[in-house]
């Protein structure tokens, strides 16, 4: 066994992807280490070790009552931490898996209460990352992994970032590069009748309906089952913040967003077309519409798809520029775009 991170001055191992084995040794003697995954950069401990998950906690800050979600190299691995796999479940699996879907199952008596949060049921994801699967197939183990930073912030989605989270407080940082989608995995609770989306990602509930067939794929009902929030990492608890304030906007409506919202510095985050990005200088620095001597920062994405995968790292930049204030536009509903909207409204702190 290795000692735990007891302070924020823990030596920590930077690995390149090469590093794979040496950081899944790290994993194996009890430490904690942050990998890549297709979605966020990951803060894993073997899922069986019952003081390892503790210290993911105590790394991030993160509530006690927050599960995590146990990632896997192969589906035939989810008999390791699932009691049962419904078919619909199966389904699911073979069609999205490797790839950024979390299924929330009833989970096997041995695994840690911490790593579920007490509950009967465990989050199971196939990553498709090839860093990440090669690091989870050398662990040879399920891995409990929330993202890789302090509770409540922006998900990191490059090395650099996690390293400004994390370093200090895990044995050991993966890098695996940039990931590819820039959100978390979508989260569904599987019952027998039913599939319901707790949260939002790429694998969308009209992706998912598409291969179910007759079987309903929903979206939770907060009002008539808020307790199925429970059940979901980043769901009850406040997540996906900058420093700055988030403001939120709806196209073509910026103008009015300035005038509501004004900061010392502030962050202005656009949905484009690319020549209109770029006749308006996206992606630098700008002056846009404001307060006299108002200073701003405009980021123009070029589709719906940048944007996710850019948002984390563009509400990182903007706090690193001094930004007190974030203007953010809301994407159309459709698609990823779901997911965006959803993370953009907790940022804003519309749980």
């Amino acid at each position: 066994m290795i000692s735990r991170p007891a302070s924020p001055h823990h030596k920590t191992a930077h690995l390149t992807a090469s590093d794979y084995q040496k950081a899944a040794g790290y994993l194996r003697r009890g430490g904690l280490v942050v990998f890549p995954t297709e979605t966020v950069y990951g803060l894993g401990a073997d899922a069986f070790q019952a003081d390892a998950v503790d210290s993911i906690f105590a790394a991030k800050g993160r509530p006690a009552d927050n599960p995590l979600i146990v990632h896997l190299p192969e589906v035939s691995w989810i008999e390791r931490v699932a009691a049962s796999v419904p078919a619909h479940a199966e389904l699911l699996f073979r069609r999205f898996s490797p790839g950024p879907l979390t299924l929330i199952l009833p989970r096997l008596p041995e695994l840690p209460a911490a790593a579920t949060a007490g509950l009967p049921t465990v989050g199971v994801r196939i990553p498709s990352h090839p860093v990440c699967r090669k690091f989870l197939i050398a662990c040879g183990t399920p891995v409990a992994a929330p993202s890789a930073n302090r509770s409540g912030r922006p998900s990191p989605t490059d090395a650099a970032m996690a390293r400004r989270e994390m370093d200090g407080r895990v044995h050991a940082i993966l890098d695996g590069g940039p990931c590819e989608h820039g959100l978390e995995s979508t989260v569904a609770l599987v019952e027998e009748r039913r599939i319901v989306v707790l949260r939002e990602g790429a694998v969308t509930r009209e992706m998912m309906q598409g291969v179910l067939g007759r079987i309903p794929v929903l979206a939770p009902n907060s009002t008539a089952e808020p307790e199925l929030s429970a059940a979901s990492p980043g769901t009850r608890h406040a997540h996906y913040k900058p420093a700055a304030r988030v403001v939120l906007f709806e196209a073509g409506r910026l103008s009015a967003a300035l005038a509501e919202g004004e900061g010392s510095r502030t962050g202005v985050i656009t949905l484009m077309k690319r020549d209109a990005a770029a006749a308006t200088g996206g992606g630098r620095e700008t002056q846009v519409p404001g307060g006299p001597g108002s200073r701003h920062l405009l980021r123009s994405m070029k589709s719906v798809e940048d944007y996710a995968h850019s948002l984390y790292r563009t509400f990182v930049e903007f706090d690193h520029a001094g930004c007190d204030l974030i203007l953010a536009e809301l994407p159309p509903a459709g698609g990823i775009g779901a997911a965006l909207r959803d993370r953009l409204r907790r940022a804003a702190g519309q749980e």
